[in-house]
């Protein structure tokens, strides 16, 4: 029934990548966070950085609207499924009062950001204050919510610095533009980052697939993508071995990861039940492996 299947989580899926992505950079991701010291966990991300100014490597990795802020705690209330709501533009607030008070911070240290996969409508826009100051960044002046800065994914321009977080905006096309901007030298950096996104562009452009809802998980995402990625170096052209191209090569944008962007909804649909059969087939062989041991 589908009042018993798992709620996704969304900000865990942007906040396990956000930290693939950071980590060579030194910033702290946390998907979990406690705001007041006997507080339960609340659904934010938390972004956190050592020194006092975003280096020109963070930069190039952060999305337009924090990278070039000074603060140096950055709250996301991430909406993924949700429309940006007034309340949650409060409750983001409320939550960077909360978080200074605790941690004992001034205003210029910490900064409360709204991202949203889908661009809220112009007449709620104006209504909460909101203008466009750049291009998918939205600022108000209004008293209590004024520190708080929304990011609309899918008006972000598709550059490297926003192209991770564009994979999770609500059109399509713009994710795949995303996907597009990133900057293939991070694959080679990472091969875990680079299964990750593989597993991201597949799933999350599958909609109504049956019980995606209890197993997209960060930790069932990127074991998706290791096997896609697995299936791109088994599939690589006879032109492109003859050539002698290499796995960093292929990372660079070079080989065959490129088609998986125009696959169909369909076969879309029919390459993750493939997936979901192969990984489930194999979880189940360890476990029958382990009860004869």
């Amino acid at each position: 029934m589908a009042g018993n299947r798992t709620r996704v989580q969304y900000h865990r899926l942007l906040g396990s990548g956000m930290r693939l992505n950071l980590a060579s950079v030194s910033v702290t991701v946390t998907t979990e966070s406690s705001i007041l010291s006997e507080s339960p966990r609340v659904d934010i991300l938390l972004l956190r950085r050592e020194g006092k100014n975003w280096t020109r490597e963070q930069r190039a990795r952060l999305p337009d609207g924090i990278r070039d802020s000074a603060a140096a705690h950055v709250l996301v209330e991430f909406k993924y499924t949700e429309s940006v709501t007034e309340d949650g533009i409060l409750r983001a607030a409320a939550y960077d009062l909360f978080y200074r008070q605790v941690q004992k911070l001034s205003q210029e240290e910490t900064l409360p950001v709204v991202l949203s996969a889908k661009t809220p409508h112009r007449s709620r826009l104006a209504e909460w204050g909101y203008e466009e100051m750049q291009r998918g960044v939205f600022r108000t002046h209004l008293p209590f919510v004024g520190r708080v800065v929304l990011l609309a994914l899918n008006r972000l321009p598709a550059q490297a610095n926003n192209a991770f977080v564009k994979l999770f905006a609500s059109r399509r096309q713009e994710r795949e533009a995303g996907f597009e901007a990133l900057n293939r030298d991070l694959f080679a950096e990472s091969t875990e980052l680079h299964a990750y996104v593989l597993g991201l562009t597949q799933t999350l452009n599958v909609k109504g697939e049956v019980n995606m809802a209890e197993e997209l998980t960060p930790e069932k995402v990127l074991a998706y993508g290791k096997r896609i990625r697995e299936l791109i170096f088994e599939t690589g052209t006879p032109e492109e071995r003859l050539a002698g191209l290499g796995p960093e090569e292929r990372l660079a944008g070079l080989g065959p990861e490129e088609r998986l962007a125009g696959l169909s909804s369909e076969e879309r649909r029919a390459l993750l039940r493939l997936l979901q059969d192969e990984l489930d087939a194999g979880s189940q062989g360890e476990v029958a492996g382990s009860d004869g041991t």
